[in-house]
């Protein structure tokens, strides 16, 4: 397994969310925790087209930084947020999240299932 990824490399990718609008995100997985899938620690690259992603509440956290692009994001009730390059977000166990892809984006994820 290699140690050394660039986020920039879309092979490997596999189809992830649809925007409200049709648009198609893609997801590049880069690491995954062994053992149960659905406990498992994993770290992904995110690709999105201009669109509305809406994700509902999870049992786990997310950390992610925006690599690429502009999007409106909203953390469960919170305010909007505008966010880009370099922008750190955090998304806790149980609330919901939103973002309007303003330009193409990229982010690194890192999903944490919470019990």
């Amino acid at each position: 397994m290699s140690i050394y990824w660039n986020v920039k490399d879309d092979t490997g990718r596999t189809e992830a969310a649809v925007a409200e609008n049709g648009a198609q995100s893609y997801r590049r997985m880069i690491w995954e925790d062994q053992g149960d899938s659905a406990a498992a620690v994993k770290a992904a690259v995110w690709i999105a087209e201009p669109g509305i992603y809406p994700y509902p509440a999870r049992a786990l956290e997310e950390t992610f930084v925006v690599i690429e692009g502009e999007a409106d994001c909203r953390i469960g009730d919170g305010e909007k947020r505008r966010i880009g390059p370099g922008t750190i977000v955090v998304v806790p166990k149980g609330e919901a999240a939103w973002l309007d892809v303003i330009t193409p984006f990229r982010k690194f994820a890192m999903v944490v299932p919470k019990p």
